[in-house]
């Protein structure tokens, strides 16, 4: 059922796609611009593994403190859930093959397979990594830290669509990608004689991304 909403989520957006877009475009400002070129940098995958590498250097510094522990032990898991999903991000973008809006080919215009490029629509990287950690660090520590997460995430993925760069099914799409993996890994780290272990892989040669499914007997 819960697959099912979000499926019928972003379809709902898909149809709705350029219209949203055209209201984001059609209210643009100075002051709005600026601040999403900042929630750009910020959602930007460089900007979050510095982040993360940050505070695993300062949980592990302090980390025979409680709280310096448990920083340590939380930014690992979330390095780790935004690594799987820059990888699972990257396959779908080049499964879908979806141009971004302003490439200016419409709502509908996907390429399937049609080069190995980063640079799609479908779905956004930034939504999807955003809403990873702060599904991640949601789980993990108590209020004001859930709504501040994911308040940030929602502005991060907000302004992919008001700067052109994604249509809103795209965000939403990200977004759903997003919290699964990083509850999913979440769960899964809480949970460690689970059998199933799915995790990122780059091949040989460093073209493309895959996954890597083991299971335990």
């Amino acid at each position: 059922m819960v697959l099912g909403g979000v499926a019928a989520g972003i379809g709902g957006l898909m149809v709705a796609d350029k219209e949203i877009r055209d209201v984001f475009q059609r209210n643009r400002g100075a002051t709005k611009d600026n601040i999403a070129d900042g929630l750009e940098v910020a959602g930007a995958s460089y900007v979050f593994l510095a982040g993360h590498l940050g505070l695993i250097a300062s949980g592990f510094w302090f980390r025979e403190n409680e709280a310096g522990d448990k920083l340590f032990r939380v930014a690992s898991l979330s390095l780790e859930a935004q690594l799987f999903t820059e990888a699972t991000t990257g396959f779908v973008k080049i499964a879908a093959g979806r141009s971004r809006p302003n490439k200016k080919r419409g709502s509908l215009s996907y390429r399937p397979f049609k080069n190995l490029s980063f640079d799609r629509s479908f779905p956004s990287g930034h939504a999807a990594r955003a809403f990873t950690v702060a599904a991640v660090f949601a789980d993990h520590y108590p209020q004001p830290v859930p709504f501040l997460a994911y308040s940030a995430a929602s502005l991060i993925g907000l302004s992919r669509i008001y700067l052109n760069e994604h249509f809103s099914s795209d965000v939403f799409a990200g977004a759903a990608l997003g919290f699964v993996i990083g509850k999913a890994l979440s769960w899964r780290h809480q949970n460690p004689k689970e059998p199933w272990i799915v995790l990122p892989m780059l091949p040989d040669g460093g073209k493309g991304v895959g996954l890597s499914v083991q299971y335990r007997f």
